[in-house]
């Protein structure tokens, strides 16, 4: 069970198709995990024992993607991404809009505008950014789902991300190397394998939550300990 936070409420408000009200929404939860120690070390030692959150956590090849937080009727989910070395993503839009904030490390964030002409037959190389920054620690930005973007993000970098509820089925990713594109759908629309695929093990979930602490310098903690 997620801990009570009273942060947790002001997601539920968020205008998710608003980027003023997601950032403004988003800024006391934001604030209060990023500048809050113990409230992190509440959370990682949350999920240590919750199933439901545990079965949302995603390994890919060069990130790790916690959830800290659900918030099904809402439609809403506080997460963490945790970066490893030859992090470089593909042009993509989302099925939702977000909010994230750099708590270490950093990433070169490229936005080429919105998905209205994004297809399977975009050629990605002719995407030409709109708008590129480095997204350092304790940056903080709002993006809607139909934005185009990339991340190419430093070894050890670490992000929060909290997303608002779905706009759409699935998102597209134009595959540069591979010359071709392809939609990935959420968890309701994937195969069994697909999503066996993305399911990080026990192990492997307990070895991403401790690197994260070494990262940030948390002690590991029970919850209640974190909460006094």
């Amino acid at each position: 069970m997620t801990p009570s936070f009273p942060w947790l409420a002001g997601l539920e408000h968020v205008d998710w198709d608003d980027t003023g009200s997601i950032l403004g929404g988003c800024a006391a939860a934001l604030d209060a995990i990023a500048g809050a120690p113990e409230t992190l070390a509440a959370l990682l030692a949350s999920l240590e024992k919750d199933r439901h959150l545990q079965g949302m956590c995603e390994r890919y090849d060069f990130v790790d993607k916690l959830v800290l937080c659900d918030l099904p009727t809402a439609g809403v989910r506080v997460r963490l991404h945790l970066y490893r070395d030859g992090y470089f993503d593909r042009p993509h839009n989302h099925r939702w809009s977000f909010a994230s904030r750099i708590i270490r490390g950093q990433y070169v964030h490229r936005i080429f505008g919105q998905d209205t002409d994004f297809t399977e037959d975009t050629d990605p190389a002719t995407l030409r950014p709109i708008h590129e920054r480095t997204e350092a620690q304790g940056a903080t930005y709002a993006l809607h789902h139909a934005s185009v973007h990339t991340v190419q993000a430093a070894e050890g970098t670490i992000s929060l991300l909290i997303r608002g509820p779905a706009a759409r089925d699935r998102f597209l990713i134009l595959d540069r190397a591979a010359g071709n594109s392809f939609w990935v759908y959420g968890a309701a629309g994937e195969t069994s394998a697909q999503r066996a695929s993305k399911v990080m093990p026990s192990p492997v979930l307990i070895e991403a939550i401790d690197r994260v602490r070494a990262l940030t310098g948390l002690a590991p903690v029970t919850t209640e300990e974190a909460l006094a």
